[in-house]
């Protein structure tokens, strides 16, 4: 019910911030309904299934990624989709389910609380695609691909010591990510992030536009089809990466606080079933996909309000797209099938 209120709501904000555009309603709801169509089929599939087949998923998304690599198409300098015939993908998006079952299959094949040497071969293991998505280049990719791997790890009961020692490093290690990784444009968003009335109509023009329509969105908001901002073009991709800010300026604060309240309801729902799974591999592959889910709800609502630096994340289950309104499905109709599968008893 709550993924069908996101959905409702996705599509009253697609279809305002489009500019009222029929074709794009009608493939944002063709995409939801595929989208709910691989929820209830991924939902009926028995949980030892999935477990089972981990490994298999996981060399299937090693070796789309490979072809990305070698035959993939390109949009805005980077090469992260396939074609095959008709169908055009992104394999990364994969990765969000593959990686998860896959670290958990490990863990599960070696019972026990994960100790330093488990949590580096998990880490080696996840290395690899995510440095298939570095390559292309998506360093945000990349990045999301490991915390997928340490989600499991934490539900799995990664010691806290390790969980600090390994944030430590990754505090050391920002020095040399600026500048020995990150592309100039990456840069950009960072010191766009820090001061966006630096460069006011280049590259903190976009946050600002966001900024100037959540705010005007007041406590009520606009109205439904009445975000200024969204219609005369001021806010770019505004029915994608950044269609908060139109659903703020028309629903206002409550609107947003509703939006929010969905999410935080999900996430919480997931992770509490996940806790009563008695399998161990149900309840840290659905753990570790709340988590996700989350996190890319707040990293989304984070970047268009101005709380953190403009990444390429849309908001699941409400942001105009395709392939990854597809696979939050995926992910859901897993969620639903390790957490309320019940098997048939003969009696």
């Amino acid at each position: 019910m709550a993924i069908s209120l996101l959905i409702l709501l996705g599509s009253l904000t697609v279809w305002s911030a489009s500019g009222f555009s029929e074709p794009m309603l009608e493939r944002h709801l063709i995409r939801a309904l595929i989208s709910l169509s691989a929820l209830v089929i991924m939902s009926a599939i028995p949980p030892i299934k999935y477990q089972h087949t981990a490994p298999y998923l996981y060399g299937l998304a090693i070796v789309l990624l490979l072809g990305v690599i070698i035959m993939g198409d390109s949009t805005n300098g980077s090469q992260r989709w396939l074609a095959l015939g008709p169908i055009r993908f992104q394999p990364s998006e994969l990765v969000k389910v593959a990686v998860p079952m896959m670290i958990a299959w490990m863990l599960v094949v070696d019972a026990g609380r994960p100790d330093l040497k488990k949590i580096v071969t998990c880490l080696l293991v996840t290395a690899i695609p995510a440095g298939l998505i570095f390559i292309q280049p998506d360093l945000d990719g990349a990045i999301f691909t490991v915390i997928y791997a340490l989600f499991v790890l934490y539900f799995a009961g990664m010691s806290w010591k390790i969980i600090s020692s390994f944030l430590a490093a990754i505090a050391t290690a920002v020095p040399i990510l600026w500048f020995f990784v990150m592309a100039a444009y990456q840069k950009k968003r960072v010191t766009q992030f820090l001061n966006p009335e630096s460069d006011p109509l280049g590259a903190g023009y976009q946050i600002i536009q966001s900024l100037i329509a959540i705010g005007s969105g007041g406590i009520r908001g606009k109205g439904w089809t009445n975000a200024t901002q969204g219609h005369l073009g001021f806010i770019p991709e505004s029915h994608t990466d950044f269609i908060f800010s139109t659903y703020a300026e028309e629903w206002g604060f409550l609107g947003s606080i509703l939006l929010i309240g969905l999410y935080l309801f999900i996430t919480s729902r997931v992770i509490w079933l996940s806790c009563q799974c008695e399998s161990p591999f149900s309840r840290l592959v659905s753990g570790a996909l709340a988590l996700s889910f989350f996190l890319y709800a707040f990293i989304n609502v984070g970047m268009v309000s101005g709380g953190l630096p403009v990444m390429g994340s849309p908001l699941p289950f409400f942001s105009y797209g395709g392939t990854a309104m597809i696979t939050q499905g995926v992910c859901f109709g897993i969620i639903m099938s390790l957490c309320l599968y019940k098997p048939y008893k003969k009696k």
